[in-house]
């Protein structure tokens, strides 16, 4: 496998090819795993996602339409790892969050001792993470000076911190991760701890997240990275897996994708409502089908917002771009008309074959222009039936 040298002053740090994003192609960053495996960055797979509908991996293509959480674990053993460039690509991504005043969460460093400890902490209340004012700016970011450029990669530089089995322990056995699976939450598990054949959906042990993709496949960058890292202790835990794989691996582990996959098409983009360009705060769904809760005390560019199910579950999961979101914050629900009689507003009277095609098209770009958007939100104003039901677009005040 090829490295890729990066060049830091007088530091030089190779980096593997496994660890550079596919998208970006700079080291990876606050690392996604989807549910094929797949790695990018945070904002990688943010930007390529479609506000449309389903996504699709960057790699292998593979649907999916859940926004995930970062994998603490991998972000912190890539710090761990390759501290001098990880401290440069935060310094690298900090200034690009600083211009478009969209920030990613920030994760707490002390809390990565093994993943049992680890959550997602946003910061509040003076930390030093960005946190931004009712006037629209953020603290703690202003100009980033050359000293504090300094500062800042000399973070950490040299002080010998390795990566050691409690780093990469399961979530569920509390061993080290063999053949790990992410789930939509970012906690990693062993491939044999999450088979559960008496569920139809993967909740996760830690946080009682539900994982909305099926079942995910081994992520097997970090896998190949925990068996060169601690190639004993790994092979220890295979043959273990081994002696109890009659027992702890289901007879036909494709049936949970399928049961999963059924629930998850109950709801189309084509004959449901859906918020172009509005995700879940929550689980990630993304674009938000279906009822859309929308906060009204989040000031952040973003804004919080909140599926159905998760609203009526009372999530209290932060969000996922650093809002300083409380549950003492209002809600208002938004309600929106499907595509396809968005569509229709639009162009006008039309056959369900041209339809179709005209959809087929709009999937395959993954995009809907935002002015026809407009339009057809505009045209359903003015020929909506003066009700009080307000079928295609309603809006009330809530409370969380």
């Amino acid at each position: 496998m090829d490295d890729n040298q990066i060049s830091l002053g007088d530091e030089q740090e190779e980096i593997p090819d496994s660890f550079i994003c596919c998208v970006c192609l700079d080291l990876l960053y606050k690392p996604i795993v989807l549910s094929c495996g797949h790695v990018s960055c945070f904002w990688c797979v943010h930007r390529s996602m479609s506000s449309l509908g389903q996504s699709q991996c960057p790699l292998c293509r593979h649907e999916y339409n859940h926004f995930p959480t970062i994998c603490q674990m991998l972000h912190f053993l890539l710090l761990k790892k390759y501290p001098v460039a990880y401290k440069r690509r935060e310094l690298q991504i900090l200034e690009e969050e600083k211009r478009s005043g969209c920030f990613s969460p920030q994760l707490d460093a002390h809390g990565c001792r093994s993943q049992a400890s680890q959550e997602l902490h946003i910061q509040n209340n003076g930390t030093a993470g960005p946190k931004q004012t009712h006037g629209g700016d953020y603290e703690g970011i202003g100009n980033v000076t050359d000293g504090e450029k300094n500062s800042l990669l000399n973070t950490d530089r040299g002080s010998g911190d390795r990566i050691s089995v409690a780093d990469v322990i399961c979530a569920a056995c509390k061993q080290l991760s063999f053949h790990p699976v992410v789930l939509n939450c970012g906690h990693v598990y062993c491939e044999s701890c999450i088979v559960k054949p008496d569920e139809q959906m993967h909740r996760c042990n830690v946080c009682q997240s539900s994982h909305p993709s099926g079942f995910p496949k081994v992520c097997l960058v970090l896998g190949h990275f925990l068996e060169e890292q601690f190639p004993k202790e790994y092979a220890l835990r295979r043959a273990a897996v081994r002696l109890k794989q009659a027992d702890s691996r289901h007879e036909n582990p494709n049936a949970c994708a399928t049961k999963a996959d059924t629930q998850r098409k109950k709801l189309s983009p084509w004959s449901d409502p859906v918020h172009i360009r509005f995700g879940c705060d929550s689980c990630g769904m993304f674009p938000i089908i279906g009822d859309r809760y929308n906060c009204l005390d989040c000031f952040e560019i973003k804004g919080f917002d909140l599926c159905s199910h998760c609203y009526n579950t009372n999530s209290k999961l932060p969000g996922r771009f650093n809002q300083q979101h409380t549950p003492e914050h209002r809600f208002k629900l938004v309600r929106k008309d499907s595509i396809r009689n968005q569509l229709k507003l639009v162009i006008g009277d039309i056959d369900d074959i041209s339809l179709a095609l005209i959809i087929a098209s709009i999937s395959s770009e993954g995009t809907i222009s935002p002015d026809a958007q407009e339009n057809a939100e505009n045209r359903s104003a003015v020929h909506a039936p003066s009700t009080s039901s307000g079928d295609e677009q309603d809006e009330s005040l809530t409370s969380d």
